[in-house]
């Protein structure tokens, strides 16, 4: 299915971590410009992410970017994204790449933003400690900073739940969720 008209068209797969929850690439995808992004709580189905990406390569986009996060379902032991990207390159000719970004995701420099989280969290801690508030952990809960009992979080995982907030946003601003809805 290869073909010429294609072949200037590309598209990047990037597989991030997220074995059982796909917060990251929900929150990566939205912040990078995602066009499609895969997460292992939302089933998909490839012949939505083929269309989805012919359908930028007709309106004569130059490139498109995927998301993947490494716990989606796959019959293949491949990684995520290389079986993602094999796909792709096999079912639409479109130029294909994948990078498996793993745990570099983890480094770089701390922003403004980021530091003065920690501040705030530190500061909370301390006061907790200095109250002797014990076995709890720190969160934010709506913009506003509060300690969490650590039996009601230990041990779970929080997923990614079919009525998100930045879900429905991907996808009114079209981002593809590997499923029939928009």
């Amino acid at each position: 299915m290869h073909t010429t008209a294609n072949s200037h068209k590309r598209v990047m797969v990037i597989e991030v971590m997220g074995h059982h929850a796909g917060w990251i690439a929900l929150y990566s995808g939205i912040a990078g410009g995602g066009d499609v992004i895969l997460v292992p709580e939302i089933p998909y189905n490839l012949d939505h992410v083929y269309e989805c990406l012919m359908e930028r390569s007709r309106k004569k986009k130059p490139y498109s970017i995927v998301v993947v996060g490494e716990g989606i379902e796959k019959p293949s032991k491949k990684s995520a994204g290389a079986y993602i990207a094999k796909q792709i390159r096999k079912n639409t000719g479109l130029e294909t790449r994948e990078t498996i970004l793993g745990y570099i995701q983890r480094g770089g420099s701390p922003t403004a933003t980021d530091r003065i989280l920690a501040t705030r969290f530190g500061a909370y801690a301390a006061r907790l400690i200095h109250e002797k508030q014990f076995g709890t952990m720190v969160a934010m809960r709506n913009g506003v900073i509060s300690s969490v009992p650590l039996d009601e979080v230990g041990g779970k995982v929080r997923l990614i739940e079919a009525d998100n907030k930045l879900v429905e946003k991907g996808r009114y601003m079209g981002v593809c969720f590997g499923d029939c809805r928009k």
